[in-house]
């Protein structure tokens, strides 16, 4: 009689024993990191929304937003797809035109009109900003598949947990301006860049290329994404094996210009006007802007991101990029090659604002996840008495990281849910000024009645001299330019705007006084986030 095959089937019995509490361990896990995943999905959206409609349908405050919103609306009514414009590519104008669409669908179906109007409706700045908030949370998304690719589920979970709570994303994701949209797209190209790089094929070269194209048609500073794309190529490439890197190579560049030009295409059709577009683009990031300008850009960005609440974050960041330049594996120069070439972009410009940092906080989370939870691995490996205690004190950290940006967030969102003091201070110089007066407003700064009043509007009020005022025959002049509080912290730099400034109060005579309260988490750091929505609004009677 055969004894092996019962001893056979008790072995493989045992073994299925041993097997299938194991594999329903960890399919739990998976589940578990799924649902907290969507939580957090869920959670990334909500705060992004939160506030959307801030200004609405007053007036839109925001000084970028006109600039989209206006020309996405006019191509709805004219049916002309050429901006005309192109200091911004056109990838996110014709984004938010599409999006405008199933908005107005609805708004007809509920008798608001069947006609788009004349004049941009405020419900398309709506629109459009939760369009950008989808877009944000998309992006948390794109980092946790990202994160997980490239190294494991959990640096992925926590690379979305840190970008869900990114002060600076999330306030660039109540706008409709195009830093989050780039973020997006650039994370995409980049995580088909990985996989060209894993599985080969040349559809995620092409992939790779195309989604790199559509960030540089978002955002012009994104063209090196194309560097990222080329690296793939190089550290796959075979010794000798020149014809597949070149046919590699010739797909990705040639994905890229087309998805350039598949989203921007009046760049070769109204070549004219795109050129002169670019060139002013390139030549007021080399020149000149009142409290954006400077020579120290690279130490200003640092200086910026660490000083405010997302400042552990970045801390995080930075040591996760020191650490994979120490392990430089060619899943590190890949993650590598856009934010540190990106950075080194922006420090050659004189103007700088901390939205251009947008792009890179989708790798800059992620290798501060990368880094944190390796660190956290090597203390339970030095000290195995910890080794149980490993995810709780991930956990803890990961609390410590996002527990004053998270904090900075819930204070920006209920601000801007607020009704705005501008709006106030609107409603008061319509109802108090005597009608026919002749008011002059600093741009951007409040909605007036101009059937009831002659308004001249000025950069800033320092634009004209005191006498020009008096020959103008102004009597009333209306600030509320946030960039003065810039201004002001450098008094010797603007030694002559700030005089001119003072000297047209120094001949009025201050009617009202609007302010608002701006909430201690975002009194440092992110000065455009003052400038946005905190400026004091003065009405002043010219002397």
């Amino acid at each position: 009689m055969n004894t092996s095959l019962p001893r056979l089937f008790v072995r493989q019995r045992k073994m299925h024993q041993r097997g299938r509490p194991r594999s329903l361990a960890l399919s739990m896990r998976q589940l578990a990191y799924l649902v907290v995943l969507c939580l957090l999905i869920v959670l990334a959206f909500g705060v992004r929304c939160w506030g959307a409609r801030f200004g609405l349908p007053e007036y839109s405050y925001h000084p970028d937003e006109h600039a989209i919103v206006d020309r996405a609306t006019a191509m709805l009514q004219t049916g002309d797809y050429n901006p005309h414009w192109f200091n911004y590519p056109s990838t996110y104008i014709y984004i938010q035109a599409l999006s405008y669409i199933p908005y107005f669908l609805i708004s007809a179906a509920r008798g608001f009109g069947d006609r788009i109007p004349g004049s941009t409706p405020y419900g398309f700045y709506f629109a459009g900003r939760l369009m950008t908030a989808l877009i944000g949370t998309l992006t948390v998304l794109l980092v946790y598949l990202l994160g997980k690719r490239i190294f494991d589920r959990r640096t992925g979970l926590l690379s979305s947990l840190l970008l869900t709570f990114s002060l600076l994303h999330t306030v660039h994701s109540h706008y409709v301006t195009t830093d989050v949209p780039v973020a997006f797209f650039v994370t995409l190209s980049v995580l088909f860049c990985y996989s060209a790089m894993h599985n080969g094929g040349g559809k995620y070269y092409a992939l790779a290329g195309l989604f790199a194209g559509l960030a540089a048609s978002t955002k012009y500073p994104a063209f090196v994404v194309i560097l990222p794309v080329l690296v793939a190529s190089m550290v796959t490439a075979r010794w000798g094996k020149w014809r597949s890197l070149g046919q590699r190579l010739g797909l990705s560049v040639g994905a890229f210009v087309g998805g350039f030009l598949l989203s921007t295409p009046y760049a070769l059709l109204d070549l004219n006007t795109f050129l002169n577009s670019l060139g002013a683009v390139l030549g007021h990031y080399g020149g000149a802007q009142p409290g954006f300008e400077g020579s120290d850009s690279a130490v200003w960005y640092i200086r910026q991101m660490l000083g405010t609440a997302d400042g552990i974050m970045v801390a995080l960041g930075m040591g996760g990029i020191g650490w994979a330049l120490f392990k430089h594996t060619k899943k590190d120069a890949l993650l590598l090659s856009f934010p540190i070439t990106y950075f080194l972009l922006l420090s050659l410009w004189r103007v700088r604002f901390e939205r251009h940092l947008v792009a890179l906080l989708p790798f800059l989370v992620i290798l501060a996840a990368r880094f944190l939870g390796e660190g956290v691995s090597w203390l339970t490996r030095k000290w195995p008495v910890m080794r149980r205690g490993e995810i709780p004190l991930l956990a803890c950290f990961a609390v410590v990281a996002i527990f004053m940006p998270a904090r900075a967030i819930i204070d920006f969102d209920v601000a801007l849910a607020q009704r705005d003091h501008r709006t106030v201070a609107a409603e008061w110089v319509n109802a108090n000024l005597p009608s026919g007066s002749k008011i002059v407003t600093e741009a951007f700064s409040i909605p007036l009645d101009e059937d009831r009043f002659e308004v001249l509007e000025v950069v800033r009020i320092d634009s004209r001299d005191l006498e020009w005022y008096h020959q103008e025959k102004v009597e009333y002049i209306i600030v509320s330019d946030g960039h003065w509080r810039v201004l002001f912290r450098q008094p010797g730099r603007y030694a002559q705007e700030i005089e001119i400034y003072k000297d047209i109060l120094n001949h009025s005579t201050l009617l009202q006084d609007f302010s608002r309260d701006i909430p201690a988490s975002l009194s440092r750091g992110y000065s455009t986030i003052l400038i946005y929505h905190f400026p004091d609004v003065l009405i002043l009677k010219l002397e």
